[in-house]
This record gives structure tokens, C-alpha cells and sequence, in this order.
């Protein structure tokens, strides 16, 4: 097999995006029965074990750093704040169920997901995204990558949304590519 040198960014998070799924494939999946605290121990030894993370959870959600800004300058994002993001969104221990990424969702039979619309943005920190997302963002900066996992309590809940099932943890992997202060 031949490994091509990737330089970019975009290329860079497909390829952790990548190992994000074939990790996920071997992830224990949620039944609808599953509790809360069953997920968040699921959750754990997937960060320990496939991800080979430190556990970082706050408020419930739980944060894996893949690329961190550490300048001075750094613009970390706060809530009220017009972000865009790229993002890819799967249920833990399932598929992928929404993107950002054109090429990706084509490829996976989705429309492009683009939060508050192509170009458009959405506030962050609001209550405009699920719970889980939302307390995600507020922990990143502009150009930071991250891994976001939470439990279906701050997700969709019990209810079928789309192409995820009821009492699904959640699994996003978001790229922050503008602030706007507000």
C-alpha cells in the first residue's frame, strides 16, 4: 500500500476522521435500553483505549483535542459568538449520519449539512444545536479540531431523528473555520 504525504488540513482531518471510524466500528453499540451511565462508561474506554486519550469531561461531554491553538492570539469561541464550522457527525458505535463536507457526504449517500446554512454561520452557545455540541464548541477556538462525544441525554434524546436512533451517544469531529464576535 502506498502512503502519499497530505499537507493540508482537510486531508489531515480525513484521515483522523478515518481512524475515528474504524475505532467506532469496533465500539460497543447502544441499544435502546442502554443507560445514560452504561454510555458514559462505553464512552471511556473508547477515549482510553481506541482513541488513547486522556479523559477530558465537562458538563457531561466529553473532548478530545486534535489540533489546539496555544498563541496568544488565539480566538477561543464564547457563547453568542457566529461560528462556521466543518464538521462530521456520527452515533457512537454506528455511521456517520451528517456532514459539512460536500465529498463526503456525497460519497456516504448524504446532503451536505451546513449548520445555519453554507456561509451563513450559527450562534453558538444558544440553545440553536443540541446540548452536547453546544457546550463542545464553547470549549474550542478558530482553526481548532476536536473530537466531541456526549451521551444521548445531550443529543436527540429518546426520540428518532433522521438517521439516528433513539438513546444515541453522539460522536462529532468539528474543524472551527470562523469566529465572529458578537
Amino acid at each position: 500500500m502506498i502512503f502519499m504525504k497530505m499537507n493540508t488540513l482537510l486531508d489531515c482531518r480525513r484521515r483522523s476522521f478515518f481512524c475515528l471510524a474504524l475505532a467506532l466500528a469496533f465500539a460497543p453499540s447502544c441499544k435502546d435500553d442502554d443507560t445514560e451511565d452504561k454510555q458514559r462508561k462505553d464512552i471511556e474506554r473508547y477515549i482510553t483505549g481506541s482513541l488513547n486519550a486522556e479523559i477530558d469531561e465537562k458538563d457531561g461531554v466529553y473532548y478530545v483535542p486534535l489540533s489546539v491553538d496555544s498563541s496568544s492570539e488565539r480566538v477561543p469561541v464564547e457563547q453568542g459568538d457566529l461560528i462556521e464550522v466543518e464538521y462530521e457527525a456520527m452515533v457512537f458505535g454506528g455511521g456517520l449520519f451528517a456532514t459539512s463536507i460536500d465529498s463526503v457526504a456525497i460519497q456516504n449517500g448524504l446532503e451536505p449539512n451546513h449548520w445555519g446554512g453554507a456561509g451563513a454561520g450559527v450562534e453558538v452557545g444558544v440553545g440553536k444545536l443540541i446540548p452536547g455540541i453546544d457546550r463542545g464548541l464553547l470549549r474550542m477556538a478558530l482553526g481548532e479540531q476536536a473530537i466531541i462525544i456526549f451521551p444521548f441525554t445531550l443529543g436527540y434524546g429518546k426520540k428518532y431523528v433522521g438517521l439516528v436512533p433513539p438513546q444515541s451517544a453522539l460522536v462529532f469531529n468539528v474543524l472551527i473555520t470562523k469566529v465572529e464576535k458578537r
